[in-house]
């Protein structure tokens, strides 16, 4: 089976580079989080499983980067490697256009 996880959901990206996130500005850090892991460690059994974590937990009250934390550690993910990617801007934002041109509903 061949699985293609596509974090940016129902974003918009303006023309400009505005990243806008139907469930405001965490969501668009769970987002980069998530779009940065998969780049960090893109063999799905790797990221899987702090994917999943990060999706479970994300009505615990926690804030985005605790849940990226306590994912991390109990993946054994180095948090530090994907946070290196989540606060590049430039990178993080070349992820955002990369994961919205592969949604499909962002080609409607």
């Amino acid at each position: 089976m061949n699985v293609t996880m596509l974090p940016f959901g129902n974003a918009k990206l303006s023309p400009s580079g505005a990243l806008t996130c139907q469930h405001g500005p965490e969501e668009c850090l769970a987002n980069s989080y998530e779009q940065c892991l998969i780049d960090v460690y893109p063999s799905f059994d790797t990221y899987f499983p702090f994917y999943e974590c990060m999706e479970s937990n994300i009505d615990s009250g926690w804030t985005i980067k605790k849940q990226a934390s306590e994912c991390a550690a109990s993946t054994g993910l180095d948090l530090a490697r994907i946070e290196a990617c989540v606060f590049d801007k430039a990178r993080s934002a070349a992820l955002q256009k990369k994961f919205r041109n592969m949604t499909p509903s962002t080609h409607k």
